[in-house]
């Protein structure tokens, strides 16, 4: 048996102030205040000295680590993502990779699944290969002429069960019979909006299929206006009034991606409980700056690509979380359901992940006000 103790636990909508988890055999036991859980005398103490235990944190989208993408440094990024408190990660794959790539890729990640703490890669995040063919890395986007099935059987097939996410342009002339495919391959298969310029109208034509998520809302889904000084409805506008849909928010320190005012739109109309924090984190070994001529403004934990725009981030999640809390004023039991239970949801793992609760995977973070994380535990086992 194990307890962490003389902590003050963050749960899905409320704090305990003095309070005590235990688990064992990687499987919380018992949560609630000092007075109510007996500690077995031979039980292992954890003093969490006053701090915070949250849930692991789940990265939906994440590209890798400082220095390398996950396909191509698997441990490292594994390593990274863990030191930060993020026990459930979906290593994404751009669509900047040709199909072949992707398949690759997606091997080497199953690969890396069985590797001591690849239990940390919960499947994969596709952002594409069908999405618009704009974004970062510009000059590197695969995949821009016609949806044809026999290109892309392989990878449905190779990623099926795997790959729990697909980021999709809504207006692809073909994607339905791609997403129809996907579906047949894992009907548990979930799609997002990814970079569009599709219309409200266009994305709800896809309602059927099951679109419940926004990739990085505000920063890829505006529509064409219809006339001159007008602006469209698009994925932005559709994710914020269908109730079924999360949105994605990538919440850097100077509110480069989204505003903070637009944050706090995101708060009031989705409700916390339908906003996923992710870092969209990116390696930055090329260490390319921006393009400040271009109205790209600057923050010290963004990424850019070799045209100086915006690619991703160098967020972690519980930065991530801290700069939420400065932006909208939430609280700390809000910003960490923003990054655990919420995503649990969207994936349909939250019987096991995304709160602490007895009988829950022992995934557990201790942290300080700030989000800055001092102890992770991994399926029961203290990692760092």
């Amino acid at each position: 048996m194990n307890a962490v103790v003389n902590t003050k636990i963050v749960l899905e909508d409320s704090l305990i102030w003095d309070g005590v988890v235990t688990y064992e055999n990687s499987r919380i036991v018992s949560v609630g205040k000092t007075s109510e859980i007996p500690i077995p005398p031979d039980a292992k103490v954890i003093d969490a000295k006053g701090l915070y235990t949250a849930p692991g944190l789940i990265d939906i989208h994440n590209h890798g680590g400082p220095d390398e993408k996950f396909a191509d440094d698997p441990a490292g990024c594994i390593s990274h993502v863990l030191s930060h408190g993020v026990t459930t990660v979906l290593p994404t794959l751009y669509c900047d990779m040709t199909i072949p790539r992707l398949i690759e890729c997606t091997r080497i990640l199953k690969a890396a699944k069985t590797q001591k703490f690849g239990g940390v890669i919960g499947g994969l995040y596709m952002e594409g290969p069908y999405m618009g063919g704009f974004g970062s890395n510009q000059n590197g986007i695969e995949n821009t002429g016609g949806i044809n099935s026999a290109e892309y059987s392989g990878l449905v097939g190779e990623a099926a069960g795997f790959a729990k996410i697909w980021a999709i342009d809504p207006a692809r002339e073909g994607i339905e019979g791609f997403m129809r495919d996907v579906l047949s391959a894992d009907p548990r298969a979930i799609f997002a909006m990814g970079h569009s310029h599709a219309t409200a109208q266009e994305c709800r034509r896809l309602r059927r299929f099951p679109l419940r998520v926004q990739t990085h809302h505000s920063d890829s889904g505006k529509a064409k206006g219809r006339a001159q000084g007008t602006v469209g409805a698009g994925c932005d506008e559709y994710t914020l009034y269908d109730p079924e849909v999360f949105a994605e928010i990538i919440s850097d320190e100077n509110g480069v991606h989204v505003d903070p005012d637009m944050l706090r739109m995101v708060l009031r109309t989705k409700g916390v409980e339908k906003t996923i924090l992710i870092s969209d984190s990116m390696p930055d070994k090329n260490h390319y700056k921006n393009n400040e001529a271009d109205g790209i403004m600057f923050g010290p934990d963004l990424n850019y690509d070799y045209e100086g725009h915006l690619a991703g981030s160098r967020l972690t999640l519980e930065r991530a979380c801290r700069n939420m809390m400065a932006h909208t004023g939430c609280g700390i039991v809000s910003a960490v359901r923003m990054a655990s239970l919420n995503p649990a949801r969207l994936l349909g793992i939250d019987s096991d992940y995304g709160s602490i609760e007895a009988g829950k995977i022992a995934n557990l973070i201790i942290a300080d006000d700030m989000m800055n994380v001092k102890k992770v535990i991994f399926e029961g086992e203290t990692y760092a």
